[in-house]
């Protein structure tokens, strides 16, 4: 059961690859544990790192960075993600 209120880590890699791709987020070529979503205002990067997900938002130049626990719902860094930096 996919629910968006499970925290992150009891998704498979499957399911977080296929919620990102439903975001509209591109793997990246060169590094499997790292996304690109490019939006109209900003961009989002968002990398699977070894103790938390980090997401770094770019727009017009400047860089703003966030972990997130894996302990956090789908729901909760889906909405931190959307709404940008």
């Amino acid at each position: 059961m996919n629910l968006p209120t499970k925290p992150i880590n009891q998704y498979s890699l499957q399911s977080l690859e296929l919620w990102l791709t439903d975001l509209g987020a591109v793997k990246d070529i060169n590094n499997p544990s790292k996304w690109h979503l490019l939006l109209s205002n900003w961009n989002a990067t968002i990398i699977f790192e070894q103790e938390d997900l980090s997401v770094i938002w770019e727009s017009k130049g400047h860089e703003t960075k966030r972990l997130f626990s894996y302990c956090i719902n789908r729901e909760d860094v889906e909405n931190a993600i959307l709404q940008g930096p």
